[in-house]
């Protein structure tokens, strides 16, 4: 490879070279599937130890741009940044940033009711199944343990995955993951699960009919009670504990 990389500054050289791969890599010199040059080279060429290109690499698996293998065919390989990784690092986001329970809402607002409506157009018999099995197995959750930790997350991210644009589907993913995380804070209560349930009841009787309009309707009713529902429960959580 002919590869144009700088010496690094001193004060940043793992930084910097993690910018100038992940560059270079999106400016396609360097693609999907090829092998670094080995360390000792590399290093050599950023004026750097191998500790700092070593460190550098780390950072750039992280963001899901390389693939570290170890062995006699092993090295530092660009692959493709996995979906997951993106949805996982947004969450992480999300978490750190805090935004208002409002904020959450907001967002919904603006893209889980047109999911739902394009749901209505493409949903599948076997799609309203697995949404109702979904619906029936947090209606047996007695303490509702099961609804905070996936179950929520999987019934939004169905609808999302079967409007067919894996962008939003990954924002919807982040965005409810980072809620579940409230609302163990929370410590929403068995009517709150029941609420949410009954919601995506009416969700899926909606998009049973083919009913765009009521399906939007019905998600962005839901979306509305999930924040009253998650303030009510934080307000009494806060008059137990004081």
């Amino acid at each position: 490879m002919n590869f144009q990389f700088e010496n690094v500054k001193i004060s940043r050289i793992s930084h910097n070279i993690v910018d100038q791969i992940r560059n270079a890599i999106m400016n396609g010199e360097i693609r999907v599937g090829d092998r670094l040059p080995p360390e000792s080279d590399f290093a050599k060429h950023f004026g750097v130890s191998k500790s700092s290109l070593r460190e550098a690499y780390r950072v750039l698996e992280a963001y899901g741009l390389l693939d570290i293998r170890k062995g006699m065919s092993g090295g530092a390989f660009v692959q493709q940044v996995d979906m997951k990784v993106v949805q996982e690092g947004l969450a992480n986001y999300l978490f750190f940033k805090n935004p208002a329970l409002e904020e959450y809402t907001q967002i919904r607002t603006f893209i889980e009711p047109q999911i739902a409506k394009i749901c209505a157009g493409k949903i599948k018999d076997k799609d309203l199944q697995a949404l109702k099995e979904n619906i029936e197995e947090m209606e047996r959750e007695p303490e509702g343990e099961i609804f905070i930790s996936d179950l929520d997350i999987t019934f939004h991210k169905k609808l999302a995955d079967i409007a067919g644009n894996s962008i939003i589907s990954v924002v919807v993913e982040s965005v409810q993951t980072a809620l579940i995380r409230l609302k163990r804070i929370m410590h929403t209560d068995r009517a709150f699960l029941d609420m949410v349930c009954q919601g995506h009841r009416e969700i899926v009787s909606a998009l049973s009919e083919r009913d765009g309009e009521k399906a939007g309707y019905y998600m962005l009713k839901h979306i509305n009670e999930v924040e009253e529902g998650m303030r009510t429960c934080k307000n009494k959580s806060m008059t137990l504990e004081s």
